[in-house]
C-alpha cells in the first residue's frame, strides 16, 4: 500500500510520537488526545484516510467519541484483540474524595460493580482495613450486563494512613481475577484547620472552592452587612469580591490590622472596591480602566512560575477554560509577586496575572476574575474529572496556610500513578523569610507495605529544592524531611501513595461497538485484523481519495527579459536595413 499511497505512521499511548519498535511499555492510552494531534497537524492538508489500529479501551483523557464526531477526514478502524466476551465480575471503579480526613471523621467510599454473562448469581463486596473486615455486602446480578454503585460510611478511628483493601468474590469461571480488587490510602490527621470566607452575596465560587477541602477544613461563610467574626479563629480569610461598599470597610480593616500574618485570599470582581482594596494591600494598586464593562478573561500557564511545583502537561486544560469575568482595571504592581496564571484577552495574551501569590508580611493570593466555578464543570465535561482544578486550587490554599515561620514547606501530590516519577519539593526559608538553598536536605521514604525503605538528598535549584525519586511500585508511603539551617532542626512528615495502572488487567475484551462508533461519526468503516485485504481493495476504490495538482503562477517584469530587448533591437536594425536599400530614406 505504501507504494499506492504516503503513508505516515504514529504510535499512541502516553503520549503520540513518530512510528518506532513496537514494545507495549506505555501503560496509558489516550484515544482522545490521538484525533486531536492528528486534526492539528493535518490542518487544511489533503489527507485521504486514518486507520486507527487499536482494541479501543482508553484510560487516559476522555471519550474519543466527542471529538471524532467534528474530525474533517474518515477513520477506518480495525479490531485488534480480543472480542469474545467472557464471564466477568470486576470493580470498575473507587471514589472517594477524602483522601485527608480528620480523626473521627466520617468519610464516604463509593464502590462500582460491574458484571458480565453472570445473570442469576451472586457475588460479595469486602472491605478490609489492615487486613481486618469491616464491612461486607451481598450482591444480586439480576442480568448480563449489570453495573451498580454501592457506598460505604467509614470511620477514621485512629491516627496515621489507612490502608483499605476492597474486593468482590472470584465466581466459578471467571478468567480474569485481577479486577476483582481494589487499595485505596486515606490519610487520617488530628488536625484541623479552619477557613472563614467573607463575600458581597453567596456565589457558586465559593463552593467550587469548598469542594477541594476535605474533612480536615471546617469553613465558615459570612456575607453582606452581617458582623465579622473575629479573624483570630481562622487560618486563612477569603474576601470574595471583597472590599466592596456593601459591608462595614473599617471592621475589616481592623481585623485585617490586628491579625497582621492572617493569609488572604483576594478573589477580584466586579464588587470589589478599588480604593478600599487598595488600602488593605499593598503588592497591587488598583485603577478603574478605560471603560466600565466585563471582560472576558481566559488563562493560560506562566512556564515562570515557582512558588509551587504544578504539572505543566495541565497547560493544556487550563487554555480551554471558559473566561473569567474580569472589571476593565489599570493593574500596577507594586512589589514582587509570583503568577501561576496569566491573563489572555481576545486572543492576546499579556503578561498580567489571573491568579498571582505574594508575601508581604503576610502571605497573599490574588485571583483576578469570579466564575471559577465554570472551570470545574468543564472539566467534569472534558475529562470526567476535576484533577486540575482541584490541584490547582488545593496547592494555592495549602501554600497559603503552611506558616513562614515554620521555615519549610513540602510538596508531594497525594496519589502518584505507577508510570510516573515521585516528584517533591521543597522550600527552606531563613529568619527574614527569604527562600535558601544553603543546607541540605534529606528525605527518607518507606514502603509501609513492605517496609522498604530509601534514602535521598534533595537536589538543589535557585530557590528550592527537587527530589525525583523515579518509578516506585504500588503502594503507601510515608516521608521524613530533615536538615539543619543554624541552630533550628527541620523535620517534615508525610505520606503519598502509588496506584498501579493496567487497564488491559481491568478489560480484556476489546471494545468493538466504540470502534464502529468513531468510524461511523467520521463516514469510515470498521474492519477486524482478518479483513485488511478488504481495507485496502476499500481505499483503491474510494472515490474520496485523490491526488491533488499544484499550479504555480510567476509574474516577471518585461523589462527583465533580456532576450525581448535583443529581439526588439533586432527587429528595429532589419527595417531599417530594408527601408535603406528600397529607398525609403
Amino acid at each position: 500500500m505504501n507504494a499506492d499511497f504516503q503513508v505516515d505512521e504514529y504510535l499512541f499511548g502516553e503520549e503520540v510520537r513518530d512510528f518506532e519498535q513496537l514494545n507495549f511499555s506505555d501503560q496509558l492510552t489516550d484515544l482522545s488526545s490521538l484525533i486531536k494531534t492528528l486534526d492539528r497537524r493535518y490542518y487544511k492538508r489533503n489527507v485521504g484516510a486514518v486507520l486507527l489500529f487499536s482494541d479501543g479501551i482508553y484510560n487516559r483523557g476522555f471519550e474519543p467519541e466527542l471529538v471524532a464526531e467534528n474530525f474533517p477526514f474518515p477513520i477506518h478502524t480495525v479490531v485488534l484483540g480480543d472480542t469474545v466476551s467472557y464471564p466477568d465480575l470486576a470493580i470498575r471503579n473507587v471514589h472517594y474524595n477524602n483522601k485527608v480526613v480528620s480523626l473521627g471523621a466520617t468519610f464516604p467510599v463509593r464502590v462500582t460493580v460491574a458484571a458480565r454473562d453472570l445473570a442469576g448469581r451472586k457475588a460479595q463486596l469486602t472491605l478490609k482495613e489492615s487486613g481486618r473486615v469491616i464491612e461486607k455486602r451481598d450482591i444480586e446480578i439480576p442480568s448480563n450486563r449489570f453495573s451498580k454503585e454501592i457506598d460505604f460510611m467509614l470511620d477514621a478511628t485512629k491516627k496515621g494512613v489507612l490502608p483499605i483493601d476492597i474486593e468482590i468474590s472470584g465466581i466459578e469461571g471467571e478468567e480474569q481475577l485481577l479486577n476483582n480488587v481494589r487499595h485505596i490510602y486515606v490519610e487520617v490527621l488530628d488536625q484541623k484547620y479552619k477557613l472563614l470566607c467573607v463575600a458581597a452575596s453567596p456565589h457558586p465560587d465559593l463552593g467550587a472552592l469548598r469542594s477541594v477541602l476535605n474533612d480536615n477544613y471546617e469553613v465558615d461563610f459570612c456575607f453582606g452587612k452581617e458582623q465579622l467574626p473575629d479573624f483570630e479563629k481562622y487560618d486563612l480569610v477569603v474576601l470574595h469580591q471583597v472590599p466592596n461598599g456593601k459591608m462595614d470597610f473599617n471592621a475589616l480593616k481592623t481585623q485585617l490590622d490586628k491579625n497582621a500574618k492572617m493569609p488572604v485570599l483576594f478573589v477580584i470582581g466586579n464588587d470589589t472596591d478599588k480604593d478600599f482594596i487598595n488600602k488593605v494591600q499593598s503588592v497591587f494598586e488598583f485603577r478603574s480602566g478605560a471603560t466600565n464593562t466585563l471582560l472576558d478573561v481566559k488563562a493560560h500557564l506562566n512556564p515562570a512560575f515557582s512558588t509551587f511545583t504544578f504539572d505543566t502537561k495541565f497547560d493544556q486544560m487550563i487554555a480551554k477554560y471558559p473566561p473569567l469575568a474580569l472589571p476593565h482595571l489599570e493593574i500596577n504592581a507594586l512589589k514582587s509577586h509570583d503568577d501561576l496564571l496569566l491573563q489572555e484577552v481576545m486572543g492576546v495574551k499579556s503578561g498580567l496575572p489571573l491568579l498571582g501569590f505574594a508575601n508581604d508580611k503576610r502571605k497573599m493570593a490574588f485571583l483576578f476574575g469570579t466564575n471559577i466555578w465554570r472551570w470545574r464543570l468543564f472539566e467534569y465535561y472534558q475529562s470526567k474529572n476535576h484533577d486540575v482544578f482541584d490541584e490547582m486550587f488545593s496547592k494555592t490554599l495549602k501554600y497559603l496556610l503552611l506558616s513562614a515561620n515554620d521555615g519549610s514547606a513540602i510538596y508531594a501530590k497525594e496519589t502518584y500513578y505507577s508510570n510516573e516519577p515521585v516528584i517533591i519539593t521543597a522550600e527552606l526559608r531563613n529568619p527574614n523569610n527569604e527562600l535558601v538553598t544553603d543546607p541540605d536536605m534529606t528525605i527518607q521514604i518507606e514502603n509501609k507495605l513492605t517496609g522498604e525503605t530509601y534514602d535521598y538528598t534533595f537536589s538543589k535549584r535557585d530557590h528550592d529544592y527537587e527530589l525525583n525519586a523515579g518509578l516506585l511500585p504500588e503502594g503507601l508511603y510515608t516521608y521524613k524531611v530533615q536538615g539543619q539551617m543554624g541552630e533550628r532542626k527541620i523535620s517534615v512528615s508525610g505520606a503519598f501513595s502509588v496506584a498501579a495502572i493496567g487497564i488491559e488487567e481491568q478489560q480484556l475484551t476489546a471494545d468493538i461497538d466504540r470502534m464502529r462508533t468513531i468510524a461511523r461519526l467520521t463516514n469510515g468503516n470498521c474492519y477486524t485484523a482478518r479483513e485488511l485485504q478488504q481495507l485496502f481493495a476499500d481505499l483503491h476504490n474510494d472515490s474520496r481519495i485523490t491526488s491533488v495538482e499544484h499550479h504555480e503562477s510567476r509574474f516577471e517584469d518585461l523589462i527583465h527579459s533580456k532576450w525581448i530587448f535583443f529581439v526588439l533591437i533586432g527587429l528595429a536594425a532589419v527595417e531599417w536595413l530594408l527601408r535603406k536599400m528600397f529607398g525609403s530614406y
